[in-house]
């Protein structure tokens, strides 16, 4: 049965979901939400700076049902702190997903600007959010700091929320213009753009891969294919920025590959994961929770369909066709 704890990174309130052999704990944070920790971790953590943990808090939130053990804290302890605009895109894209109806009034309880909480008697909301998990998705080190996220940026510089019968809010129509932008990336783009290992050993999946992203309706892009005179790493952002959506193949764990899905996906582009069965177990931890396609050798026509059906189930069906020039 789940006791009430306190969670070791935010300290805020925390139910314990279970205690597994070796001391390791699963907790329902108000704050982070679920996830698993060792006790190593959890002693460790507890000697952090309030910014660490503060960072460590908003990764979790968006790393649900991950597992923190003492060796990832190496990683988790340099986290970078967002700019206040990637704080504010992480919390509207938080509330776009929990309130997905356009006009939905969001009722909060950020209410050090006005007294109480007004409820309209006509558009009575019936989902309330909590400032506390607010603070969480994005990563604000307090409450202090998430008002002026809501009330400073995103209402009053930004208008991509508008404040509707005193402290609750609502996505305003610019709010949901910029959330489009977040979540399609390059709407136009006709282009998937391949990070990979690109070893002669890979010949054989690259084809595979190429297969699938072609027969799913788009141009398939390798950076090391093109002919340039430009530094490479422009030629890389460069690519990922023009594209629709970035396929990621972790086999051999190349920390470009990583660093080219990151860079994807701050940019708001979906990004498909691929990783050789045998390289399984040495995927970063990080992405551990993401659904990757599992690929043999011996079996790469598999390898093309599921990518095929992946692509068009997350990102649709493109408008090209093997029998365009």
């Amino acid at each position: 049965m789940a006791e009430q704890s306190k969670c070791p990174v935010c300290s805020e309130k925390a139910m314990l979901a279970a205690l597994y052999q070796g001391g390791s704990s699963k907790l329902n944070c108000v704050r982070c939400g679920s996830f698993e920790i060792g006790i190593i971790a959890a002693n460790e953590i507890s000697a952090w700076k309030r910014q660490q943990r503060t960072n460590l808090s908003g990764w979790i939130c968006e790393h649900q049902g991950c597992t923190i053990l003492s060796s990832d804290l190496k990683d988790l302890t340099s986290l970078r702190n967002p700019t206040v605009g990637e704080k504010a895109e992480k919390l509207l894209t938080f509330l776009a997903n929990q309130f997905p109806k356009p006009g939905e009034t969001i009722a909060t309880n950020i209410v050090f600007s006005v007294e109480g909480l007004e409820l309209s008697s006509v558009d009575q909301p019936k989902v309330f959010v909590d400032s506390v998990k607010l603070a969480g998705v994005s990563w604000s080190l307090d409450l202090r700091e998430l008002e002026f996220l809501v009330y400073e940026y995103l209402v009053s510089e930004k208008e991509f929320l508008r404040r509707v019968a005193g402290s609750n809010l609502q996505i305003s129509p610019k709010g949901w213009s910029q959330i489009d932008s977040l979540r399609h990336g390059n709407p136009e783009s006709r282009i998937g753009f391949i990070a990979m290992w690109f070893d002669d050993s890979m010949k054989a999946a690259w084809i595979a891969i190429e297969n699938g992203i072609t027969d799913a309706g788009y141009k398939p892009y390798r950076v090391d294919q093109k002919e340039h005179n430009n530094d490479i790493t422009d030629e890389i952002t460069a690519g990922i920025r023009g594209s629709k959506f970035l396929v990621a193949d972790l086999t051999k764990h190349r920390n470009g590959v990583y660093f080219e899905a990151g860079f994807a996906k701050g940019l708001g582009l979906e990004v498909i994961w691929l990783c050789r069965k045998d390289d399984e177990k040495d995927r970063h931890f990080d992405i551990r929770q993401y659904n990757c396609i599992f690929w043999e050798q011996d079996k790469l026509a598999e390898l093309t369909k599921a990518l095929e059906n992946r692509i068009v189930a997350t990102i649709g069906r493109g408008p090209l066709t093997k029998l365009t020039p």
